[in-house]
């Protein structure tokens, strides 16, 4: 099988585009992730309630680019 990298390329641009709505969300999700690693590493939220908080918090801002922030 042959790959046209241009092609690859060029498709994986048009993945990761965003619309400014989208860029909003990422930095509005990247924002909440940064205040919750500090209330974690201050001990006001617990392993468990970081997670259950983050996975919300992925549901109300649909960030594109989460996996990449863990």
């Amino acid at each position: 099988m042959e790959f046209d990298i241009y092609k690859i390329g060029a498709e994986a641009v048009k993945e990761h585009r965003m619309s400014k709505e989208q860029s909003r969300q990422e930095v509005q999700y990247k924002m909440a992730l940064k205040m919750l690693q500090i209330l974690l590493r201050r001990g006001i939220v617990t392993e468990d309630e970081y997670e259950k908080i983050d996975i919300l918090n992925r549901q109300s801002f649909s960030p594109q680019l989460a996996k990449v922030y863990v």
